[in-house]
């Protein structure tokens, strides 16, 4: 009798000590999901204002915004990863930022119209012209 509820005791703890390690990585799995779904959200909501401020400067068509966004999307978490990353020192982080910008200067080109490319392509000067003058000023 004793022998039984010795097994019995064991079973019980053992079981609890199971439930405690499932919800443990449940949580932890449920807290990383989290912490992605937020940044991906992040993402989005940069990309799409970004998108609202190119249509207003641009005079984009609904047509174009729907070929844009997913253009944006792609960008918003590479210029984040970049912003975060320690190991480049600034002139890398410009460079690697120049790289970004011109491949998606190139997939927008054949959205734009000419006018609208152009106009595109003096924001774009003009951003970079402030970020090196922001950079001077540190």
């Amino acid at each position: 009798m004793r022998n039984y509820w010795l097994q019995g005791s064991v079973t019980i703890c053992s079981l609890a000590l199971a439930m405690t390690l499932c919800a443990t990585s449940l949580s932890a799995q449920s807290n990383m999901s989290g912490q992605n779904g937020m940044a991906a959200q992040g993402n989005m909501a940069e990309a799409a204002q970004k998108l609202e401020k190119m249509s207003q400067q641009l005079q984009l068509t609904p047509q174009q915004k729907q070929q844009i966004r997913p253009i944006l999307m792609e960008e918003a978490p590479q210029l984040k990863a970049l912003k975060n990353d320690t190991s480049l020192g600034p002139m890398q982080k410009a460079m690697k930022m120049r790289e970004i910008g011109q491949a998606t200067d190139a997939k927008l080109k054949p959205i734009l119209n000419p006018e609208q490319y152009q106009k595109w392509e003096m924001i774009r000067t003009q951003e970079r012209k402030q970020m090196m003058e922001g950079a001077a000023d540190r």
